[in-house]
């Protein structure tokens, strides 16, 4: 795992979200933990840089969900071969690479004693814990902090909220089911979400099949790669300062 070559790649990818106040947001990333954080305590990507890997990685399991619309330069969401939701291109990034911003002065560290099964020694061992210093909740925490700098669109806003699905709370899981048939791309992102930390990721990195992602160079090519494939890189730029 590659945090700089991975900021660089997050950074061109938002750059594209041409939104009054996307500069402003980019600067809360920076200044936060967000590329040093983990994605969880112990799960997946228990990990400094994990948060920033594993929403690369919804990114690329989202776009793998959709398919490309070349002459409406649009991702299509399909059951049984049937269009049930269209998503724009900055939408799918938005909703992915900013879905767990709630995670940004979330976490902390300790540390315990664990035996050293070698020498047979107790050692202090670090470990992550939750020490949430802006307790929103998690999804529309997201939401709430995205659009503290920009806009969101419905369909943005309902997916970001919702991304932690059903979780047996009888009104949550009505909010949930009647936001995903209004918009079907609630479920997509939340399968990609589950995609990336159930499939792609382990607790100290992606696993070995998703170690080497290519960088794409832009939705259509990715899409076409994905076709063919093929891997598709681009140089990506980082966002410069000021933008």
């Amino acid at each position: 795992m590659n945090t700089e070559c991975n900021i660089i790649r997050f950074e061109s990818e938002l750059i594209k979200v041409q939104r009054p106040g996307m500069d402003k947001l980019m600067e809360y990333i920076k200044k936060s933990d967000f590329y040093t954080a983990p994605a969880s305590t112990k799960y997946h990507l228990s990990t400094p840089g994990g948060l920033l890997q594993h929403s690369l990685n919804v990114l690329d399991a989202l776009r793998g969900l959709l398919l490309w619309n070349q002459s409406d330069s649009r991702w299509e969401y399909l059951a049984a071969g049937k269009v049930v939701d269209t998503i724009p291109d900055e939408s799918v990034t938005i909703m992915a690479l900013l879905h767990d911003i709630c995670k940004t002065y979330f976490y902390g560290t300790s540390a315990r004693n664990v035996k050293n099964e070698q020498t047979g020694r107790w050692e202090k061992m670090p470990f992550y814990t939750v020490n949430d210093r802006m307790p929103l909740g998690h999804g529309p925490k997201s939401a709430m902090i995205i659009k503290q700098y920009t806009s969101l669109t419905n369909q943005e806003m309902y997916a970001i909220w919702h991304h932690m699905g059903f979780n047996g709370n009888r009104d949550n899981d009505a909010a949930v089911g009647q936001s995903i048939e209004q918009y079907p791309a609630v479920l997509a992102l939340q399968t990609a979400d589950m995609m990336a930390s159930r499939f792609m990721e382990s607790e100290q990195g992606n696993r070995e099949l998703f170690a080497d992602a290519p960088v794409p160079a832009s939705a259509g090519e990715w899409a076409d790669s994905q076709a063919a494939g093929e891997p598709v890189f681009e140089e990506a730029l980082p966002l410069s300062e000021g933008t």
